[in-house]
C-alpha cells in the first residue's frame, strides 16, 4: 500500500532530477541540468527542469513549508563535509 504524500510535486520534481543524474552518470558522467523557478501566483511557484527534456511543476507554497517542516533532510557528505574528520 502507498501512503499519500503531502508535498506530491516536490517529490515528483526530485525523483525526476534523480532520475536524470543518475542516467546522466551512469551512461556518460557529462551533462548539463538548469532549474529555475519563479512566483507565478502569490501561493504558487513554477519549477522548470531542463535538460536534454523539459519538464515543469507547480508547487505550492503549503508544500514547500511542508516539505522544510517534515522530510527534508540533508546529509553531512551532500554538504561538501567530510564525516571522518
Amino acid at each position: 500500500m502507498l501512503s499519500q504524500s503531502t508535498t506530491p510535486n516536490i517529490d515528483e520534481f526530485l525523483q525526476r532530477l534523480e532520475t536524470i543524474l543518475l542516467q546522466t552518470w551512469s551512461e556518460t558522467g557529462f551533462g548539463h541540468i538548469e532549474v529555475s523557478s519563479e512566483r507565478f501566483k502569490e501561493d504558487k511557484i513554477r519549477v522548470i527542469l531542463q535538460g536534454s527534456t523539459h519538464y515543469r511543476y507547480v508547487i505550492t507554497n503549503q508544500e514547500v513549508e511542508q516539505k522544510m517542516n517534515g522530510s527534508l533532510t540533508v546529509s553531512p557528505t551532500a554538504l561538501g563535509s567530510n564525516p571522518r574528520n
